[in-house]
């Protein structure tokens, strides 16, 4: 069963929500329930907290309530073969949420980004290609060009011409270039 062991966002913070669900040590306030009072307390929510981060925290104090470390990945075959009332299969769909939630924030600021400062948002959606090429193109300019590739090698295979000379005993060679002529032995090149 393929399972997550670490996730991001949702696990990372599961050992503060375990502390906050057994009572937490900074800003909580009692539930109001007196026989869950000492079982449970309610986290204060901080003032300059944003509504992403709040409904973060929640989905992460939901997981580490529901006690589970490892699920599989939100439909995926292992986790359609959970049992709907598996804690599992609950913590896949808040997880897939919550991933969910961060990439549509994520778009939108991107597109106010785009309406607000096209530049910025030009530099930043092109940060990460501009690292790579600059990445590659040192590689890239460290290899030969197409053309220096093509003079190494006409050079490793240049001969220069050698000169034409007729062996006795052989027949008489064509001079390349000028028809009709030919060297024969006793002259001394064409």
């Amino acid at each position: 069963m393929t399972t997550h062991e670490k996730a991001p966002g949702l696990r990372e913070q599961a050992a503060g929500a375990k502390d906050q669900l057994a009572g937490g040590s900074t800003n909580t306030v009692a539930h109001h329930q007196p026989r869950q009072e000492a079982r449970r307390r309610l986290r204060a929510v901080p003032d300059n907290a944003m509504p992403g981060e709040i409904t973060a925290l929640r989905a992460e104090t939901q997981v580490a309530a529901l006690g589970v470390d490892t699920w599989p990945t939100y439909g995926t075959p292992e986790w359609l073969r959970l049992d709907p009332r598996d804690p599992r299969c609950y913590a896949a769909t808040l997880e897939a949420a919550e991933q969910h939630r961060r990439a549509e924030a994520e778009r939108q600021r991107l597109d106010d980004l785009m309406e607000d400062d096209p530049v910025a948002w030009w530099r930043e959606i092109t940060a990460e290609a501009n690292a790579y090429a600059a990445r590659l193109g040192r590689a890239i300019a460290a290899r030969r060009t197409a053309a220096e590739v093509r003079a190494a090698d006409d050079r490793a295979h240049y001969q220069p011409p050698h000169r034409l000379r007729a062996t006795p005993g052989w027949p008489p060679i064509a001079i390349p270039g000028q028809p009709g002529r030919f060297l024969t032995a006793g002259q001394e090149s064409a």
